[in-house]
């Protein structure tokens, strides 16, 4: 029996439409779930408060996501994707120089960071609270963008332009600068009104990003003659 050109004009259409309503729903989900992740961690929300902050019943959720899990790791991933990838477009734009990478790699965490607080809050969360399941885990999404960013230091230690070490400890100072700047920027507006860095979080992670460059990536000196290194601009 041959098919009718006319019928399957009619039957294709349906099934790439009920595909791309399935994608849309679990980016949709994935939104959600972001933001839920991002304010309670993996283990302070359970499946009905999720499935609650989706919009849908438990059966909706475990429909698309069969886990908790499985929900987070899509989101982590997504993340860690979206991260990764402005990260090397900002590398690429940098060119080969050493400081003008460093510099390309802190700008573009700031402005990531005052972007996107949910997703970077959630990093700060997935790096904190997952001692329990990182020994067991077959994949972490995070450990490219770490990757990069460490080989990045250490091309910068190579070239004089940051002091010795593990190149993880200053990546580890950064980023702890980024997130808790973000967490505290709200309290410390109150405590301290007269200081306009506090006005907002875009203003006040630039800051920390251009004291954390002269602090952290400058070879222990104090002061870096080249203007053109300016994270925040």
């Amino acid at each position: 029996m041959t098919h009718s050109p006319a019928l399957a004009d009619t039957v294709e259409p349906s099934v790439q439409s009920r595909r791309e309503r399935g994608e849309d729903t679990r980016a949709r989900l994935i939104d959600a779930a972001e933001a839920a992740f991002a304010e309670h961690g993996f283990h302070g929300i359970g499946v009905a408060a999720l499935a609650r902050a989706c919009g849908l019943g438990n059966a909706g959720l475990l429909h698309h996501f069969p886990s908790k899990a499985r929900l987070y790791a899509a989101v982590l991933e997504r993340v860690a994707a979206e991260a990764d990838g402005l990260l090397v477009a900002a590398l690429d734009a940098a060119g080969a120089d050493p400081g003008d990478r460093l510099t390309a790699m802190i700008g573009v965490q700031a402005r990531w960071t005052a972007d996107r607080p949910a997703a970077a809050r959630l990093v700060l969360r997935e790096l904190l609270d997952n001692v329990d399941r990182v020994g067991r885990a077959r994949h972490l999404p995070l450990k490219p963008y770490v990757t990069r960013m460490c080989d990045e230091i250490s091309a910068g230690q190579a070239a004089g332009l940051v002091a010795p070490g593990p190149a993880v400890v200053p990546l580890t100072l950064l980023l702890g600068a980024f997130a808790y700047g973000l967490a505290v920027r709200p309290t410390f507006a109150q405590m301290r009104p007269e200081d306009a860095v506090l006005a907002e979080d875009a203003g006040f992670v630039a800051a920390i990003a251009a004291a954390a460059r002269t602090a952290l990536f400058s070879g222990g000196c104090a002061h870096d003659p080249d203007p053109r290194r300016n994270p925040a601009g």
